[in-house]
């Protein structure tokens, strides 16, 4: 298991969000993962670092499927 290539696979199916600051990839049990997307903005002069967006994902070389996303739906991507 490689989290750049489950980090490269989740961004091939959603949108790497504006003030992009780190990637997690968690390693569950098994083959499922917990993915946290993090941003990082500046107000009121002060850095803000939050979890923009999490997924909870099966991983198989070559292959993400999303199974838990923000809005519920579930997306699946093969490596090309």
């Amino acid at each position: 298991m490689n989290n750049l290539e489950i980090e490269n696979l989740l961004f091939q199916q959603v949108d790497k969000p504006k003030h992009h600051l780190m990637t997690k990839v968690i390693n569950l049990w098994d083959n499922r993962y917990r993915v946290n997307i993090y941003t990082e903005t500046e107000e009121d002069k002060l850095l803000k670092r939050k979890i923009h967006s999490s997924y909870f994902c099966h991983y198989s070389p070559g292959k993400l499927e999303i199974k838990g996303t923000p809005n519920g739906s579930g997306i699946t991507s093969n490596a090309i």
